[in-house]
Order: C-alpha cells, then sequence, then structure tokens
C-alpha cells in the first residue's frame, strides 16, 4: 500500500514539475520528428517531408550535399521510381540542451537496383546525424549527415550471377563498397571521401563538432 502511494505521489510530483514536463514533451517531438522524415522520404510524402526542415537546412548524403530542395523528391543514380526502398530505423539516441538537440539514428536501407542487368538488392546500414533546432516554438532539422557503416549486395533470385568483376570492387572503401558499385554500375558517381566507420578520426571529429554546438 506504502509503495502505491509512493508511485502516485512521485507521478503528481513529475507532472506538476513544468521543466521535466517540457523535457519529455520535446524528447518526444524530437522523436517524431525523426521517424516522420525517414518515413515521410520512402514513402514519397514530399510535403510532410520537406516541412521536416528549416528552410535554410543542410542536408549531407551520399549522393548530393546541398539544401533541402536538392533532396526532398530527389534520388541517386541507382534508384528509380519502379524500384522498391525501404528503412527500418532503431530508436533514436536524443542529447537535448535547451532549445537545441543532437540525435544519432540508426538506419538501415533497403533498395532494389539493376547491376548489370540482373535485379539485386542493396542493404546499407548507416547512422544519421540530426541536428535540430526549435524555431518559433516547432523542433526542426537543420542538418542531416549520414554516416556510412556496412552494406551489402545480393541477386535478387538465389544463385543469379550479377556478373561482378572483383578488380571494380578491389578498391573501393569497405563502409560503403557495395553502394560505390550499384551507383558507378547504374552510371551515377560518388565521392571516395564519404564519411565511413573505415575512418574514425574523421567520425570523431564531426561527433566533437556537433556537440560543442550543443553546448
Amino acid at each position: 500500500m506504502m509503495k502505491k502511494f509512493f508511485m502516485i505521489f512521485m507521478a503528481l510530483i513529475i507532472l506538476s514539475t513544468p521543466c521535466l514536463a517540457e523535457k519529455i514533451s520535446d524528447h518526444e517531438q524530437i522523436n517524431q520528428l525523426i521517424i516522420g522524415e525517414r518515413m515521410y522520404r520512402v514513402t514519397h510524402r514530399n510535403d510532410e517531408h520537406k516541412n521536416c526542415f528549416a528552410e535554410n537546412a543542410v542536408i549531407r548524403t551520399s549522393w548530393q550535399s546541398g539544401n533541402v530542395n536538392s533532396f526532398v523528391g530527389q534520388h541517386p543514380a541507382e534508384s528509380s521510381a519502379e524500384n522498391f526502398n525501404v528503412n527500418r530505423c532503431g530508436g533514436a539516441l536524443i542529447h537535448l540542451n535547451k532549445n537545441r538537440a543532437f540525435v544519432e539514428y540508426p538506419t538501415t536501407t533497403v533498395r532494389s537496383v539493376k547491376i548489370n542487368g540482373e535485379d539485386a538488392v542493396l542493404t546499407s546500414y548507416m547512422r544519421i546525424l540530426y541536428r535540430v533546432e526549435k524555431i518559433s516554438g516547432e523542433w526542426k532539422i537543420i542538418e542531416m549527415i549520414s554516416i556510412n557503416e556496412a552494406d551489402e549486395l545480393n541477386p535478387a533470385i538465389s544463385g543469379t550471377d550479377l556478373k561482378i568483376n572483383p578488380a571494380d570492387v578491389k578498391n573501393l572503401r569497405i563502409s560503403y563498397k557495395w553502394l560505390a558499385y550499384a551507383r558507378k554500375n547504374a552510371g551515377g558517381e560518388i565521392s571516395d571521401n564519404l564519411l565511413g566507420t573505415d575512418r574514425p578520426d574523421e567520425i570523431t571529429k564531426i561527433y566533437d563538432e556537433i556537440f560543442n554546438w550543443l553546448k
């Protein structure tokens, strides 16, 4: 009985503390913002997707680096309207400081691609870093950076030969080897200097910059 009374008492204290209640609310709003950004992206809900970002937001991915208009509704060379693109995400790790937040978000993107004329499935494992600010009382993404962790490429039909020449992948970076191969195979371009787990010093530098901004 005393335990039940104590739990009710503590709950009342939490609900009656504006500062704590506000922080809980902010965490949930940020979480919904980040989930929405990923879901709107793959479901092609461009208006809702664009609304996740501040007007001057900067988005840096494997295929573009620029403003909202260079990202929302646009796609890399290996993607097309006919191909599926699925995002599966983990829980968001939110670092909150007043009207600023830094969010680390693990995500797996699965997409269908054509490799040397054959159907294949490309799976990319990434970590997305978001800088978020409360602007006019509403949380908005002001920067989004993707970090490549690993990837894999498999035929859509087991046993199909994708006719991959080992020489074409020999010098590609391990953190996004198959993404790079699929992009180039589709006639696109990709930088050899993207953020990836095989270059940890570069990732540490980004984290330091973001945490300094958060302070």
